[in-house]
């Protein structure tokens, strides 16, 4: 099963690695659109104020002496989510979910869930995701699971928990195309009951392009150009009180063609997989023209860093320090006037011998 991290609840969660966006959670890679599809330019209706959820009041039964019961809420903008699937489990891993000791339950008419007479100890929790294939599961920070702590003779709330749709559509780039504009729009079909749309854009090589939060419309143009790249984007809608309520089914993807630029840096030498003396060491790279500066690291066999994003002006980094014998691998990335990375290159390796 695909597992899609809640980052409304609990804490919240940044897109990691290269995608670096508004905190937010990454959108899962499950279903892509292969075909473009004619875009509806018209405002959607003004959506109404969803309602709010009213008070949860618990009145089900007491737990059996020497166990406690688990309840809590799904909602789905401001209403009950009726037949979601909900389970608590001793263990939830990011790729595999649930493991260990494990109960299930289903919401009821009311949105509500409820463990009875479980065995008191810590849980993680997670529920079916709505119009996606994949389970959300709560989180206490950035990916690790929050845990529920269950007394005996005790009725835990474990909270209300806003569920969100991934059935919003987009439109174009289409996924898997290649377009050759410097600054194209990015499009998608209107969500009836959103209020506004955040948009994310970025690159496979650099820092994200843009988030943009509070977007009435229903399309967005890169307002810099493009580089030679391929790139991912994701669209989310919220309603009016600002609950995410829907989100596309993962990122689209498209490579941009026929620019001047590229988002790549070029390695000069040592080359790919060469053997050089510890006592003379340069490393160098083809000059990248929109280049300010570049950062330069390198790293032993145990992923400790001997080189941590140092600052090289030009386009070669002569390493002054000793470093022992043994396997490394270098990369050098491109910053703007903006000190944000645009380009890198391969991760490259290198031998160095005794001098």
């Amino acid at each position: 099963m695909d597992r899609i991290v809640l980052v409304k609840i609990m804490g919240i969660l940044c897109a990691l690695g290269l995608a670096l966006t508004a905190c937010g959670g990454a959108p899962s890679d499950s279903g892509r659109n292969d075909g473009a599809q004619g875009v509806d330019t018209s405002q959607a209706e003004a959506p109404t104020s969803a309602p709010e959820p009213t008070e949860l009041a618990y009145s089900g039964p007491d737990p059996a002496p020497g166990t406690g019961n688990v309840y809590g809420r799904v909602l789905w903008n401001g209403l009950p989510a009726a037949g979601v699937s909900v389970e608590i489990c001793d263990d939830i891993d990011y790729f595999d979910g649930c493991t260990g000791e494990q109960y299930a339950a289903t919401t009821g008419e009311d949105g509500m869930f409820l463990f009875a007479d479980v065995t008191p100890m810590s849980y993680g929790l997670e529920y079916e995701a709505l119009e996606s294939d994949g389970w959300i599961y709560i989180t206490s920070g950035v990916l690790d699971a929050a845990e529920f702590e269950v007394r005996a003779d005790e009725a835990l709330f474990a909270g209300d928990f806003d569920a969100v749709k991934y059935n919003m559509e987009l439109v174009s780039p289409a996924a898997d195309s290649e377009v050759h504009e410097a600054q194209p729009s990015l499009a998608w079909q209107p969500y009836p009951e959103a209020a506004y749309y955040e948009v994310s854009l970025s690159p496979e090589r650099g820092s994200s392009l843009f988030s943009s939060h509070e977007l009435d419309g229903t399309s967005i143009t890169a307002d810099a150009d493009l580089l030679n790249c391929s790139y991912s984007w994701y669209v989310k809608a919220y309603n009016a009180q600002g609950i995410q309520i829907a989100e596309s089914d993962g990122s689209w993807y498209f490579d941009v063609g026929d620019q001047p630029y590229g988002c790549k840096v070029t390695g000069l030498s040592p080359a790919d997989g060469a053997a050089v003396a510890g006592d003379s060491i340069i490393l160098s790279w083809d000059v990248h023209d929109l280049a300010v500066y570049y950062n330069v690291s390198m790293y032993d066999q145990s992923s400790t860093a001997v080189l941590d994003f140092v600052r090289a002006d030009g386009p070669s980094y002569t390493i002054t320090q000793a470093i022992a014998a043994g396997d490394y691998t270098w990369v050098v990335y491109a910053y703007d006037q903006n000190d944000d990375f645009f380009a890198f290159s391969e991760t490259y390796t290198l031998t160095i011998t005794e001098p």
